[in-house]
């Protein structure tokens, strides 16, 4: 078989046609407003379809079990998890507390993140899922610290997990427990108090 033929028989072999992105994000969509509203347990296929104005085979293909489709669709409210690396911990501290704030006040998390809590403690596979999700997330976070340890901003013996906790929770008790803002000044604060030691 010559190359020249080889991707046209590979793309004769998948059948079908391309993946909406509408479709995508209707389902996705879909499936968030109906795991805030009922939950984890009141969520069906049928209802997230009903609700995107697509088939259930349509949603099957793209997420095979309801648990794919709700991380999926949780998984929508972060941005992929990147490391920053400006080359200060300050500068790459302020842009993860950034986007940590961003994401909890401009974005349906405020409505996911508790149902997400409650369902937990229902469903073993949810609790494992999010656990993942979220260290993966964290990891990102660890991992901007290590750095700022290695170019010695941070004593060697500083524990990077403990620095973590500190900087993502003064904001989630802000957003979710106090209702204290979570602007900008506080966030260079926060992070200007860490560096410090």
């Amino acid at each position: 078989m010559s190359e020249l033929s080889e991707p046209f028989v590979a793309a004769v072999s998948t059948g079908g046609r391309p993946r909406s992105l509408a479709a995508d994000d209707a389902i996705l969509d879909a499936a968030l407003d109906l795991f805030c509203d009922r939950g984890y347990g009141g969520l069906s296929i049928e209802g997230v379809a009903c609700r995107a104005g697509v088939a259930k085979t349509t949603i099957y293909r793209r997420y095979p079990t309801k648990l794919d489709l709700v991380m999926a669709a949780t998984g929508k409210l972060a941005d992929p998890p990147v490391v920053p690396d400006s080359g200060h911990l300050r500068t790459d501290l302020l842009v993860l507390a950034q986007g940590f704030a961003r994401m909890l006040t401009g974005s349906d998390a405020g409505r996911a993140i508790p149902m997400m809590l409650a369902a937990k403690a229902d469903s073993p596979e949810l609790a494992t899922a999010h656990d993942e999700f979220v260290a993966a997330r964290r990891a990102v976070t660890v991992r901007a610290i290590e750095a700022g340890i290695e170019r010695g901003e941070l004593a060697a013996d500083a524990d990077p997990a403990l620095i973590a906790d500190m900087l993502t929770g003064p904001i989630f008790v802000r957003v979710f427990l106090t209702g204290q803002p979570v602007h900008d000044r506080y966030l260079a604060a926060l992070v200007d108090r860490i560096v410090a030691g």
